[in-house]
């Protein structure tokens, strides 16, 4: 078997993003050409909110490995949202305004597939009045 150093990622259309978000999470990507990605997040102490928004093209598959996570969708005006804990998985649909509240220290697998061609990534502010600054648990 031979090692893959990181020099040699472009060459096969793969890129690496780490980042530390406003709210604390900490960020690690692996990209491929296609657009497709995995995500590791990993909270703060006191992470917060994440900026809602949703895809046009793209689904995500998310599986909780430790911690747990409240997931909001905005449907009809209205926040529906569920708690998955270590374990549990659930998947984002395209189109459907979602965020997430991660317990503090938990760890989030994501998958972006499907159509991921191009920056898929629509802010959405109504999801944003309805939950930043709320208590996730208030949804429940």
């Amino acid at each position: 078997m031979k090692q893959i150093e990181s020099s040699e990622l472009p060459q096969y259309g793969i890129r690496t993003n780490h980042n530390i978000m406003d709210n604390g999470e900490r960020r690690f990507r692996l990209s491929g050409a296609d657009g497709s990605c995995y995500i590791r997040t990993e909270a703060a102490e006191d992470s917060g909110w994440q900026n809602s928004h949703y895809h046009t093209h793209l689904s995500e598959l998310c599986i909780v490995q430790e911690g747990w996570v409240i997931y909001a969708e905005l449907i009809g005006g209205k926040v529906e949202a569920s708690k998955y804990t270590a374990g549990e998985t659930y998947l984002i649909r395209p189109t459907i305004p979602h965020n997430s509240w991660m317990a503090p220290h938990s760890i989030l697998h994501t998958v972006k597939f499907g159509d991921c061609t191009n920056a898929d990534w629509i802010a959405s502010p109504e999801l944003d009045a309805l939950v930043k600054g709320s208590d996730p648990k208030d949804f429940l």
